[in-house]
């Protein structure tokens, strides 16, 4: 289904928002000035009721759809990829939700707040202002708490998660090119 978009009649849709590629958006959904929704080889669906503020960025890929359900509030500045986020949940400026992520029902992410990949929020997860959500389930990492954070994310590996690429060996050049080949293969052209 490449590029095909689905957007109920009742969605307000403010001046200056980019929706691009294969998206759904049910009624009475909000999307702000300045939001982009981009599907990038993969597909976007947006559930009803559900407000997207002003800059925000939501996007999937090709290995990691998005979607998102009722009553959700993202906040400005918010940036969502490729997760799934249930019904009434909000995330707050500037929050961050990367691939894989998954949040139940009533998930708060505060200002500046990270879900970072493959993490599980169960119902009514808080992630405070300035904090990192990480595993499954979510433990919650203090910005001191930083260096646990790294030395767990690095078991796991971001590039081989998100990009299905092994980094042993290589140089942060190599790696890097090796990631955005990857990104522009995925493209639905």
């Amino acid at each position: 289904m490449k590029n095909i978009q689905t957007i109920h009649q009742t969605v307000t849709i403010m001046e200056g928002a980019v929706i691009s590629g294969a998206v759904t958006i049910g009624a009475n959904t909000y999307i702000g000035s300045g939001a982009i929704i981009s599907s990038n080889g993969g597909t976007i669906e947006i559930g009803d009721n559900t407000v997207i503020m002003e800059g925000a960025i939501i996007r999937s890929s090709k290995k990691f759809g998005c979607s998102i359900g009722n009553h959700v509030i993202i906040g400005p500045k918010a940036t969502i990829t490729g997760s799934i986020i249930d019904d009434y949940c909000f995330i707050a400026t500037n929050g961050t939700i990367f691939h894989g992520s998954k949040l139940k029902s009533g998930t708060i992410l505060a200002i500046n707040g990270i879900i970072h990949i493959d993490t599980f929020c169960p119902e009514d997860t808080f992630i405070p202002i300035n904090h990192i959500a990480f595993g499954n389930p979510a433990k919650i990492y203090a910005p001191s708490e930083i260096g646990d954070f790294h030395q767990a994310l690095k078991q796991i590996g971001f590039v081989k998660y998100v990009y299905d690429i092994d980094t042993s060996g290589l140089s942060n050049s190599e790696i890097y090119k090796k990631m955005t080949a990857k990104f522009l293969a995925n493209l639905d052209k």
